[in-house]
């Protein structure tokens, strides 16, 4: 299968819509994917947003092309497993809490993770400076 600019825009890439201000001061929509960092579009509304996303998609998936560079694709399966590294402080804290709660810590760590803001109402440092870049090149 030939993997051209118009396979990887038919893929389901996950699109993340953030409200964030203007150049101006006033408000509006950032629209990102996940799978390709600094590939982003800004509009007044949630669909501008992703109008000039899918623009930027093109160029990028198309320079990414020219240049032999990978172009990551969205995962289709997730297994359910998530091995992550914990201060050990921070793990006696949470398997103190699951057991107050009567539950295993992999039960409570879930439940914690499906419970949490998923507004993404503080932005990384990364997605910051990706859109001050982005802002600055209009």
């Amino acid at each position: 299968m030939l993997k051209d600019v118009e396979y990887y825009m038919t893929l389901p890439y996950k699109i993340l819509i953030e409200h964030d201000e203007d150049n101006d001061g006033g408000k509006c929509c950032v629209a990102r994917l996940l799978e390709i960092p600094y590939c982003l579009g800004a509009g007044k509304t949630p669909a501008e947003a992703i109008e000039e996303l899918n623009i930027h998609k093109r160029m990028t998936i198309g320079s990414y092309l020219e240049d032999g560079i990978t172009i990551p694709e969205p995962q289709a399966k997730y297994s359910g497993n998530i091995n992550i590294r914990v201060d050990p402080e921070l793990h006696a804290r949470l398997a103190h809490e699951a057991a107050a709660f009567g539950m295993s810590l992999n039960k409570y760590t879930s439940l914690i993770l499906e419970r949490r803001n998923s507004t993404l109402e503080t932005i990384s440092p990364a997605v910051r400076e990706s859109k001050q870049r982005y802002h600055s090149k209009k």
